[in-house]
């Protein structure tokens, strides 16, 4: 990128901050977008190039709000990733429509409003948005429930919408599909399911957040300047039987 002005989501933890700091190690300025100030400021009080922002994804004067800001204090937006989401495993027969309400206006319905409000910003100049879907909308669900796995189906759909609407911008639009990762996402799921996980992975074991974050980081560089509408699985070779 010959710019280098970059928003993160759900920064503060798992696969956002594994970003946020290999995009500031790798000179970029990046503000850093996540729910809760206060791990913000451990990850990323004493560095100069990120910039602080609150963002609660489940929220419309939120989303808009914070890339608003953000796009104020970098003066300029050249990249918006996006990984900041809610995980649900409730089953099917005990979920209710509050509990999708709750899910899909975090995970789809915010990742709209933020990428929208990215693009409308990026719509001189072009640039990067990659959004952050799930294996499983494409397998069922591991241990997420049907929320949340519809939720990242939704994901995959969005993202293939906006490429073909931004793509004439200039503006590229792609996904990326994790597995499993260890992260505050999983930390509590059951070791019996963790190494069943392990099993079905031909690579042998859970991804780390920098193995989702590196993907991201090469699909907002120069590098990925013909990638859009691309749903990149990123998951060991995962399989479900």
């Amino acid at each position: 990128m010959s710019k280098r002005n970059v928003i993160v989501t759900g920064a503060a933890g798992g696969i956002g901050l594994s970003c946020a700091k290999t995009l500031l190690s790798d000179g970029y300025k990046v503000a850093v977008l996540d729910i809760s100030d206060d791990r913000l400021n451990q990850q990323f009080g004493d560095e100069p190039n990120a910039v602080q922002i609150h963002l609660d994804a489940g929220s419309t004067e939120s989303c808009r709000s914070a890339i608003g800001d953000a796009y104020d204090r970098l003066g300029s937006i050249d990249a918006f990733v996006h990984f900041a989401a809610i995980w649900s495993g409730t089953t099917w027969d005990k979920s209710d429509d509050a509990e999708w309400q709750r899910i899909l206006t975090v995970n789809l319905t915010g990742s709209f409003l933020l990428a929208q409000a990215a693009a409308g910003k990026m719509i001189q100049d072009g640039g990067s948005i990659v959004l952050t879907a799930s294996d499983s909308a494409r397998v069922g669900g591991v241990a997420g429930g049907p929320a949340y796995a519809s939720s990242k189906g939704g994901v995959i759909a969005l993202t293939r919408s906006l490429a073909r609407a931004l793509g004439p911008n200039g503006i590229r639009v792609n996904a990326i599909n994790p597995g499993v990762v260890e992260s505050p996402m999983t930390e509590n799921w059951p070791r019996t399911l963790m190494e069943q996980t392990v099993a079905r992975t031909p690579l042998g074991r859970i991804a780390k957040p920098a193995d989702i974050a590196d993907v991201a980081c090469f699909l907002v560089s120069d590098a990925a300047r013909f990638i859009t509408g691309e749903i990149i699985e990123v998951n060991g070779g995962f399989y479900f039987d």
